[in-house]
């Protein structure tokens, strides 16, 4: 085997490939050529040395991230207790405008007394009033359920505001008699507030993560 066939097997040997000659015959070879004794360690050196290079160093980027996490925690956890606190007072307002609508609503629903209002008209216009205030008391209860009681909510006191308006500016009754409807304008607001997607209690980051 000549020298240059020798070598050229090597280098296959070396990257996996077919050498294309026996390997008894490479070795026989390199027994008797130092030259490619010395070529083949040389080869397998060098193979060795750019297989298993070291990596670049590189900063420890441990501290940083956990820094950014532990950041990132601390703003959740800032942001649901300010949501938590914004989202109770909500409610405690909510819960009482509905205790000032039923007060409001047992004298008409109960004993039949808004002003000169025949019994079962003002016993209607009772109804409407303490189902209002169920409502506002059941979504400062259950904050959740404010979206499912708004489009009634808005319904309803748009018409009383809207009908109220009319009659104050036609003279047929006076502003300070109707301000009784400020409680239900204030109501819906809430209601509007709580319905709103901030007001949702969002996951909060540590219980997601310890899932």
């Amino acid at each position: 085997m000549r020298c240059h066939d020798c070598r050229i097997a090597i280098s296959a040997r070396l990257d996996g490939e077919d050498p294309g000659r026996p390997a008894a015959a490479i070795e026989a070879h390199l027994r008797d050529c130092v030259a490619c004794e010395r070529f083949a360690g040389d080869a397998e050196a060098l193979h060795r040395s750019i297989r298993l290079a070291p990596a670049d160093p590189i900063s420890d980027l441990t501290p940083a991230i956990l820094h950014a996490i532990g950041c990132e925690v601390a703003t959740a956890r800032d942001g649901d207790r300010q949501e938590r606190e914004r989202t109770l007072g909500l409610r405690i307002c909510l819960a009482l405008v509905g205790f000032v609508q039923l007060a409001v609503a047992i004298p008409a629903l109960v004993l039949g007394d808004d002003s000169d209002l025949p019994v079962h008209t003002a016993r209607h216009i009772g109804s409407f009033t303490a189902a209002l205030a169920v409502g506002f008391l059941f979504v400062a209860w259950r904050p959740e359920r404010a979206a499912g009681l708004l489009p009634v909510a808005t319904a309803l006191v748009a018409l009383v505001v809207g009908t109220t308006v009319v009659d104050i500016v036609t003279g047929h009754t006076a502003a300070f008699s109707e301000s009784g409807h400020v409680t239900e304008v204030v109501g819906l607001v809430v209601t509007w507030l709580l319905a709103r997607p901030w007001s949702v209690r969002r996951p909060n980051v540590t219980e997601t993560a310890s899932a």
